[in-house]
This record gives C-alpha cells, sequence and structure tokens, in this order.
C-alpha cells in the first residue's frame, strides 16, 4: 500500500508540474497547445483523486454505504436512548446505514437481534450486552458470518465472540466520581470538621463490573476527610429513574442533612437530581455527581451554574462512544487494541472542564 501511495504521489506531482509548465504557455483561443494543456490538467486532478482515494483505503476504508445494528441493554433508559441518537446522527452523517434493536435487558431478545442484524446483512455489529456469556454464541455466529462485533462496557467470555471490546477501568470510573465531589465538598465546606459532611452513595453491584464502580464511589472517605457516608443504596443496572426517586427519597428521609450524592449512573443522577431539588434549601451547599456523557447531563451540569440542576459532575469515559466505535471500525484506532481491548480513559466534566470536551 505504502508503494502504491508513494507512486501515485510522484505522479500527481509529475503531472501536476507538466500542467503548471503548459498553463503558462496557454493561448486565448483553442490551439492543439490548449488542448494539451487542459489533457494534462485533468490528468493531474485524476492522479490527485486516485491519490486521496488510496488514502482514505490506507485508513480504513470508505465507510459510506456500510451497515451497523446497534442493541443497548434497554431503550426505556434515557442513557441508552441518547446513546443511539447519537450514533444515528454520527453514523448516518459518515453515510451509514443505521439499525437499532432494543434488547430490553432479556439476553434471548439481544441474541435475536444479533441474529436478526446478520440476516440483515450488518457489517457492524455494536452491543451493551445484557449477559456476556450468555450473549456469546450469538456473537460467534455473527463473526462467522463475516460481522465486526463490538461490545462496550465489559469483556466477552469468549474471545471468539467479538472483534473489540471497549472496556474500562470501572474501578477508576467510580473514585473519579468521588475525586469530583471530594473537590467539591473542600471548596464548598473549607471550614468542615471531619466526618461532618454527610454523602449518599447510590451503588450498583448486580454485575463484577458495576461492583467495582461502586467500590470506586466508596473512595469517598478516604479521599476527603471531611466527607461521612450516611447512606447507602442498592439497586440494578435495569432500575430506571423511577427507582432510583424512590432510593433518593427513602434516604433523606432516613438522613435529612445529604449534601452530596454519588450516582452510579445517569438514571440514578436525574432519578436524585429530581428528589433532591424538592429537598434541598441551600442549592449552592448541595452536589449529585455521576457517569457518563448523554446530551441531558451534560445540560444539567450546564443548569447547576444557576442551581436549576444539583448535578454538578460526571465522568466521561473516553473519547465518545460513537466516534470511537467510528474509529475502531474503520480501521484507524485498532493499533490501540490489545488482545481485542480498547481501554477508555476516565475523564471528569464540570462545569470549567465542559467547554474543552463539549464546545458550543
Amino acid at each position: 500500500m505504502k508503494k502504491k501511495l508513494a507512486l501515485l504521489l510522484a505522479m500527481c506531482l509529475a503531472v501536476g508540474s507538466l500542467a503548471g509548465c503548459g498553463n503558462a504557455a496557454q493561448e486565448t483561443e483553442t490551439t492543439p497547445e490548449s488542448v494539451e494543456v487542459q489533457e494534462e490538467t485533468d490528468a493531474a486532478s485524476d492522479a490527485a483523486d486516485a491519490v486521496e482515494e488510496a488514502v482514505t483505503e490506507a485508513a480504513g476504508g470508505n465507510m459510506a454505504g456500510k451497515k451497523v445494528g446497534f442493541s443497548p441493554v434497554m431503550m426505556s433508559s434515557e442513557f441508552f436512548a441518547g446513546m443511539s441518537d447519537q450514533m444515528e446522527e454520527y453514523f448516518t452523517a459518515n453515510g451509514m446505514e443505521y439499525t437499532s434493536a432494543d434488547a430490553d435487558a432479556s439476553v434471548e431478545t439481544q441474541a435475536q437481534n444479533v441474529e436478526n442484524f446478520v440476516t440483515m446483512g450488518m457489517d457492524y455489529i455494536i452491543l451493551f450486552a445484557v449477559d456476556a456469556s450468555a450473549i456469546c454464541d450469538a456473537c460467534i455466529a455473527a463473526r462467522e458470518a463475516g460481522a465486526f462485533v463490538i461490545n462496550i462496557g465489559t469483556v466477552l467470555e469468549q474471545r471468539d465472540a467479538y472483534d473489540v471490546c471497549i472496556n474500562v477501568d470501572q474501578y477508576e470510573s467510580g473514585k473519579v466520581v468521588a475525586e469530583m465531589a471530594a473537590d467539591w465538598i473542600e471548596k464548598t465546606f473549607p471550614d468542615a470538621e471531619d466526618g461532618s459532611i454527610d454523602v449518599l452513595v447510590m451503588q450498583t453491584k448486580d454485575t463484577e463490573d458495576n461492583t467495582r464502580r461502586s467500590e470506586g464511589l466508596l473512595e469517598i472517605e478516604n479521599l476527603c476527610s471531611k466527607a461521612h457516608i450516611a447512606y447507602i443504596t442498592d439497586q440494578t443496572q435495569t432500575d430506571g429513574v423511577t427507582k432510583s426517586q424512590e432510593l433518593a427519597e427513602a434516604a433523606f428521609l432516613e438522613q435529612p442533612d445529604i449534601k452530596c450524592i454519588l450516582a452510579f449512573g445517569t438514571d440514578v443522577a436525574q432519578g436524585s437530581n429530581e428528589i433532591a431539588m424538592n429537598k434541598v434549601e441551600n442549592k449552592d451547599e448541595f452536589a449529585i455527581f455521576t457517569v457518563d456523557t448523554p446530551e441531558f447531563v451534560r445540560n444539567l451540569i450546564k443548569e447547576s451554574a444557576t442551581n436549576d440542576s444539583l448535578v454538578r459532575g460526571t465522568v466521561m469515559l473516553g473519547e465518545g462512544t460513537p466516534y470511537t466505535c467510528y474509529q475502531l471500525m474503520e480501521g484507524s484506532w485498532m493499533d490501540r487494541v490489545e488482545d481485542g481491548v480498547y481501554h477508555e480513559a476516565c475523564i471528569a466534566i464540570t462545569l470549567d472542564t465542559m467547554d474543552q470536551y463539549f464546545p458550543e
């Protein structure tokens, strides 16, 4: 490929030079010389197009017309619904055909989704797996049929079930939440005594990865001596906003002096925010921190500038899921993959950093 590119570049430069010399002597009327100049100019343009095509091919190919299917855990979650919207917008803007299929928190449904994607001739299949073990057979069959399979959030149990797993250090993602909360507590309560700031941790421990993130959230007391975990709630990944509202309500009834909530995910943050907005009198002295950056969470963070929201920070996992998936599917980032795993960074997003990562 490198030899092909070098040859095409050389052709382009050589023909372009000839066309440039001919243009200097071009006459106003049509002559054999002017016809020759035009032919040389056209040849230069064709050579430039050939170089551009070769560069595109070397970078991983033209994705226009390729089909991609996405099956999230459940579309009833605003997080997954927002993620699907982002993917559709990004992929279709790049000329791809996009289809989504709700797993509805059922591994059987998700396996059927994958089979349907294969029947539809999907070039790429992206999943948030309901079950990292039970989905493997469907994914293996999809790869054997020629699909490129990406799973997000965890590593599937069988290596031949995926081309790439986009994975984060879930403990680190939870710890970054705790770090943001610790910084906020120190700035908001500079004279507070040790153990005097009550914190609510809303965790999820229904999978190994979720347990690791929740363990990261619990680091708040180690990171900030002023923090005291006064209450812990527990729910499953498939519990939505309503369940989070119920748990937050119960927490405030038992511990009304809570000043900070560490939320496992965006649905938890949304539900607890709706309760806290009605419970908290001094909103300047209250904050919620969570993980992931769908648009509705970014908007809640922006609204926190005027206390119209109490969500003051979140953790961005990598450089944006649709963008990351595209770079992996297209081939540009496959050199970053280690044994089938692409590791995402955990980046704190607050009002201070929002414009850096999400410019208007």
